[in-house]
């Protein structure tokens, strides 16, 4: 009676067993594009999907899906109300008055190559940008930046005029007719965005001047995802270490950072005052594109 009793028991354990990692897979969810020609997220994704494979043994099985297309305050905003499950998104430094309800993963995602910015100019401020020479100088060019972005604080602390635009499309089309002076990008960002807008004939690349200002790009998610926050912050490391964090990152930015030139422009110096505030030490997971080297201990090609 015992051994008949016992088997349907074995059966629906065994049933259960099997069907655990099912019920299990963890769904996280990345930012997608705000338009077609919107190539920042591809890296982002990439990375997200790079940490959770490192730490597939430990945490398990996960499904990957996307958000919709939305600007950054929107996002920010579906971050805020968990919208969506494990939303991970990247952005600067966020004030205080977010903290209730975002959080972020420690580790400078894009290692830290956003701080070097070159830009496009309107073809009728193209010369006058090629002769300038000192800082103060840049203060009479108007900047064009998204609305929300931590460049425009940066900018404005410096003392420089900045109009802030809803859409990232429209930033091109202003600069190329000359609506703003310039459009500054990271560089690692401008190749592509160069690439994807050919159809905007006079769109125009400085080839003299760079900016300098610490900046650093975090993956945020909303509070309450303590389980997954820990997991990202495990899977970059394991990946900073193994190497494979920064072979992605060559592969992705190595071609815009031998396009920018930085070691022949004219690089200037600006404060964030923002990032005083972070609580973290980054620099030993950064990019160097003047000496082309990894971390403060200066390792090359991305060797771990």
């Amino acid at each position: 009676m015992i051994r008949y009793g016992l088997f349907p028991f074995w059966l629906l354990l065994g049933n259960l067993l099997l069907t655990q990692p099912l019920l299990a897979v963890e769904i996280f969810t990345h930012a997608s594009p705000e338009s077609e020609q919107d190539k920042r997220a591809s890296y982002y994704r990439d990375l997200l999907q790079l940490t959770l494979d490192k730490t597939r043994d430990s945490y398990g099985e996960y499904e990957l899906q996307a958000a919709p297309p939305m600007n950054r305050v929107r996002l920010r905003l579906a971050i805020q109300q968990g919208s969506y499950p494990n939303f991970f998104a990247v952005d600067s430094q966020r004030p205080a008055s977010e903290a209730e309800s975002l959080d972020y993963v420690p580790f400078p995602v894009d290692l830290g190559i956003l701080s070097y910015r070159i830009c496009f100019v309107s073809p009728q401020r193209q010369q006058a940008l090629a002769r300038l020479t000192r800082l103060d100088e840049l203060k009479s060019f108007l900047h064009g930046q998204g609305r929300g972005w931590q460049d425009v604080t940066i900018l404005r602390h410096a003392g420089m005029r900045v109009q802030e635009v809803d859409n990232y499309e429209r930033l091109f089309k202003l600069v190329e007719r000359g609506r703003i002076d310039l459009f500054c990008r990271g560089a690692n960002e401008l190749l592509t965005e160069l690439e994807t807008h050919r159809d905007l004939t006079r769109l125009t690349v400085d080839q003299h001047i760079a900016l300098h200002y610490p900046f650093i790009h975090l993956f945020y998610t909303h509070k309450g995802n303590k389980h997954a926050l820990k997991r990202i912050q495990t899977g970059l490391l394991l990946a900073w270490q193994d190497g494979s964090l920064q072979t992605l990152w060559l592969k992705t930015f190595k071609p815009a950072l031998d396009f920018a030139r930085l070691d022949k422009r004219r690089l200037f110096r600006l404060d964030n005052p923002q990032l005083r505030e972070l609580e973290i030490d980054y620099r030993d997971y950064t990019y160097d594109p003047l000496r082309g080297t990894f971390g403060s201990g200066g390792t090359r090609n991305g060797e771990p």
